[in-house]
C-alpha cells in the first residue's frame, strides 16, 4: 500500500516534498512516543505517520520552543480540512482516548498529525480509503 503525506509546515520521508521543518516534543513525550510509533508503525496508517514525525522531532523543553506545541496532553483546537469542523481534544495515549470525553489518541491518523504542531501549521495526508485529508491547528493549550 502506498501512504501519500503531505503537511503546509513540512514533509515527511514518506512525501516527495525535501524540505521539511521540524516539529517539537519534549524528551519524555518523545520516548512514549518514539516506542508507541515502533510498535504501530506496521499495523495502522496513524502508527506510520506518527513514525516519521518522530523521526524528525526536535527535542525541547516546553519553553525553548518558539510557541506553544502540541504534547501529550494538550488540548487542541483543530480544523478538519476535509470537511472545515472545527474540533477542541486532548491529545492522549491509546489507553486514554475517548471520543465521548474528546480524548484522541497519538495512534489516531489526526492525532499523530498533531503532535508538535504549533498554531496556524496544517498537515495533509491521503487515508487509507484514497481520501485527501488534512488539519490545521487553530490553538494549543499546553
Amino acid at each position: 500500500m502506498t501512504i501519500a503525506i503531505n503537511q503546509t509546515r513540512a514533509a515527511p520521508a514518506l512525501s516527495p516534498i525535501p524540505t521539511l521543518s521540524p516539529i517539537y516534543v519534549t524528551e519524555d513525550d518523545f520516548e512514549t512516543l518514539s516506542n508507541l510509533a515502533e510498535t504501530q508503525a506496521g499495523r495502522a496508517l496513524g502508527g506510520r505517520v506518527l513514525a516519521e514525525e518522530m523521526a524528525r522531532a526536535v527535542i525541547v523543553e516546553p519553553g525553548q520552543a518558539p510557541r506553544p506545541f502540541v504534547r501529550i496532553g494538550s488540548i487542541v483546537q483543530f480544523q478538519d480540512l476535509s470537511n472545515e469542523q472545527i474540533r477542541t481534544v486532548r491529545l492522549s495515549l491509546p489507553r486514554d482516548a475517548s471520543i465521548d470525553d474528546n480524548r484522541i489518541s497519538v495512534l489516531s491518523p489526526v492525532g499523530a498529525a498533531l503532535v508538535g504542531m504549533t498554531a496556524g501549521e496544517a498537515f495533509h495526508w491521503i487515508d487509507a480509503e484514497r481520501r485527501q485529508r488534512g488539519v490545521r491547528v487553530l490553538s494549543v493549550q499546553p
